[in-house]
């Protein structure tokens, strides 16, 4: 069985949301500056019809200092300029909390690479999947760590054995609605017990966080 979040269609923009018109999640790096983190929590921002596509790609977009867009985007593109090695998910939730708790709420985990808790990340993003929100997850491998927007998950025999991520380091085919996977338990026994499949990059990987986004109603 495969599971996908609710709201993602595929149209002859890709991989879309509908909000007033059909808007593509998936951002590349090079459509927004700045690195991975941020570009996830956008394309989960995008995904929540928090934000519409030209509004953050749009290098013309502004809002008011004192509405919660004109926040988030000061904290973000303004202080930060988005140009920097990376965001930790700790931050980008203290930057949410700051900036943007009343458009949305966050929650976030982090796992060492024990079997244990790495099953508790897979029950985290079950969870957040069968409640129709993506899951911000990063992926620590040898050398460093990515960020990536889990979207959906394939269950065989009560067994979660694929994570369906949108990666903002690659392109995603129009006819998919995602452009990485994490092959979960490939490796047992090994400190990097998970495989991550994206289009020239396949390291072996274990999850370090997650960011849970919520829609305030």
């Amino acid at each position: 069985m495969i599971k996908i979040i609710r709201d993602l269609e595929i149209t002859d923009k890709g991989v879309c949301v509908y909000n007033r018109k059909w808007q593509s999640v998936h951002l590349q790096q090079g459509d927004m500056d700045g690195a991975c983190a941020v570009y996830s929590m956008m394309m989960n921002l995008i995904a929540l019809k928090v934000f519409t596509r030209n509004q953050v790609t749009n290098l013309n977009t502004s809002f008011k200092g004192n509405t919660a867009k004109g926040r988030l985007f000061k904290e973000f593109f303004v202080m930060e300029g988005l140009c920097r090695d990376g965001f930790s998910f700790s931050e980008i939730k203290d930057k949410l909390t700051h900036s943007f708790s009343k458009k949305v709420s966050s929650s976030h985990e982090e796992y060492n690479n024990t079997q244990t808790e790495q099953s508790e990340y897979i029950e985290d993003m079950k969870n957040s999947i069968d409640q129709n929100h993506p899951l911000m997850t990063a992926l620590t491998f040898t050398g460093g760590a990515h960020a990536v927007l889990a979207i959906g998950y394939e269950e065989k025999d009560d067994m979660i054995t694929k994570v369906f991520c949108l990666d903002p380091g690659g392109t995603v085919d129009k006819s998919s609605y995602w452009n990485a996977v994490i092959l979960l338990n490939s490796r047992p026994g090994t400190k990097y017990i998970h495989s991550y499949i994206a289009e020239e990059w396949n390291p072996n990987v274990y999850v370090s966080e997650s960011l849970k986004i919520t829609k305030r109603k």
